[in-house]
């Protein structure tokens, strides 16, 4: 009887082969989760940013993944983005073998490609709270999806629920945009010790690129000093080179739905924003100068 019942158990546990729905792209993503247990400091700001700087100013192949209910990434880019393909929530929910490059929508930015608004994602994350390996779910629908990017971004919700858990374990590095305020920097620390719990447990490759300050307001220097000088403390060398202060172009090209590098290049925020795409490049893995090549000639 032991005997059958372990038969059993092998055949349950074996892998069962299946053809690939797509094929293997041959590229291998860095993926970045822009994260944070606050919101308003400039999360998706950031997330959209960063990538349409690396993909315009850096030959990257770069996907942007809105795991943010509220769909802000679609809100900001509305005008340059054509939502086709499924949603972003029906992959999530998929018994197995479904892709994140089923959810993908072309923007008119060379090199980059998002996940469009999804209204289903909220109650996506309550079924997966009821699944066993829920951590896991994202991780495993990039596993062929990665192998077509050079970069894909991570606009996770300002929480740490379902939805953040997977881009957390499906993140190579984490970037935490923080505001100069004692409530943000609370929630950075919240979050730094769900990474390092997350990196024990889910995903050893799991590591924080930064801290990011953001919407400094260089009149308030009392506050915006106290707030830097608690980071080093703390995080050190975490804290990133460059700033993103208040400007109110970044606003303004949410609401027209372009990248700042489209509606205002020459503003503050476009610097400061290309300035960090630079930064973050440094740090990723060398494309192959034929890569480079495919990825700028789109």
């Amino acid at each position: 009887m032991r005997e059958l019942l372990r038969a059993g158990l092998r055949r349950l546990s074996a892998p069962v082969a299946e053809a690939p729905r797509h094929p293997d792209g041959g590229r291998k993503a860095t993926v970045i989760a822009i994260a944070t247990r606050k919101g308003g400091v400039g999360k998706t700001t950031t997330s959209v940013a960063l990538a349409a700087a690396l993909a315009r100013f850096h030959g990257r192949r770069v996907l942007l993944v809105d795991l943010d209910p509220q769909g802000h990434v679609t809100t900001a880019l509305k005008t340059i983005v054509a939502p086709t393909g499924t949603p972003l929530s029906q992959v999530l929910l998929a018994d197995r073998g479904a892709e994140v490059l089923d959810a993908i929508s072309p923007t008119s930015i060379p090199n980059l490609w998002v996940t469009p608004y999804d209204p289903n994602l909220s109650a996506a994350e309550d079924i997966l709270g009821s699944r066993i390996g829920k951590e896991m779910v994202l991780r495993d629908a990039l596993r062929i999806t990665r192998t077509h990017f050079d970069v894909i971004v991570l606009d996770c919700p300002p929480n740490l629920g379902n939805l953040s858990l997977n881009g957390l374990v499906a993140a190579d590095r984490v970037l935490v945009p923080c505001d100069p305020s004692p409530l943000a920097l609370n929630g950075v620390h919240a979050l730094v010790d769900a990474i390092e719990t997350i990196a024990a447990r889910l995903n050893p490759d799991l590591d924080v690129m930064g801290v990011l300050l953001t919407r400094v307001d260089g009149r308030n220097t009392t506050v915006n000093d106290a707030i830097v000088k608690e980071i080093e403390k703390t995080y050190g060398h975490a804290l990133m080179p460059v700033r993103i202060g208040v400007n109110s172009d970044l606003a303004k090209a949410q609401m027209e739905g372009r990248d700042i590098f489209a509606f205002a290049p020459d503003s503050r925020g476009a610097a400061q924003y290309r300035d960090l795409a630079d930064h973050v490049a440094a740090v990723l893995p060398a494309l192959p100068s034929s890569q480079v090549t495919d990825s700028v000639s789109g």
